[in-house]
């Protein structure tokens, strides 16, 4: 019996980036199948800003070193190009990205009442959550947000409502994974390599 090849399947890519006060920043692009088996992962070496660079960039800094020295390099490293990449991250809008790629933005987890639990480890207090609402409000290129399988997301596009082809990319997805669960993977990841090595290799391709 014949297999699709992984080039053939339909797969996903996870993006995410963990901030560090003693090392900087790390980025980690995890890419899985429908089943959220893993297929590639790529990690960025530690990224620390110079006072310098926090001087002349100011409030741009994170974007840039999210969207263009993270975000791009990981999104061209990798040998599959994704159907669909979720992120954690709004300053994704600036990386260069390989060839024509649905990017969603994950904002939060609805769960019972409506509470509203947030997916990422950078948005767990008031401060962070209303820096990146603020990031996001000045990204006219995400969609207003919506709802789909438990989550909120917002859509890297100038339309104002999700694609069919968005929707049944999601619902391949969320039949076996949890949506947000992956982004923990790649947060693990990054904490084990450093406490291993010491310091994360630019690149890495998962066997």
């Amino acid at each position: 019996m014949m297999h699709a090849s992984p080039e053939e399947q339909t797969v996903f890519g996870y993006l995410s980036v963990l901030e560090s006060a003693e090392h900087g920043y790390f980025g980690g692009y995890l890419i899985v199948s429908p089943l959220g088996r893993p297929l590639e992962f790529h990690c960025t070496a530690p990224i620390r800003p110079s006072r310098a660079q926090e001087i002349l960039y100011g409030p741009t800094l994170r974007s840039y070193i999210v969207g263009d020295r993270i975000a791009g390099v990981l999104l061209n490293a990798a040998r599959l190009t994704p159907r669909l990449v979720l992120t954690d991250q709004p300053e994704i809008v600036s990386a260069k990205r390989p060839g024509a790629m649905s990017i969603l933005l994950v904002l939060s987890r609805q769960t019972i009442g409506d509470e509203q639990v947030l997916v990422t480890t950078l948005q767990n207090d008031a401060a962070s959550n209303h820096r990146v609402q603020e990031e996001i409000d000045l990204m006219p290129s995400w969609s207003e947000p919506f709802t789909a399988f438990s989550y909120r997301f917002r859509q890297l596009c100038t339309a104002g409502s999700p694609g069919c082809d968005i929707i049944d990319a999601l619902s391949k997805l969320a039949e076996r994974v949890d949506i947000g669960e992956p982004f923990g993977r790649i947060h693990d990841a990054i904490r084990e390599a450093q406490r291993i090595g010491g310091r994360v290799e630019e690149t890495g391709q998962a066997a």
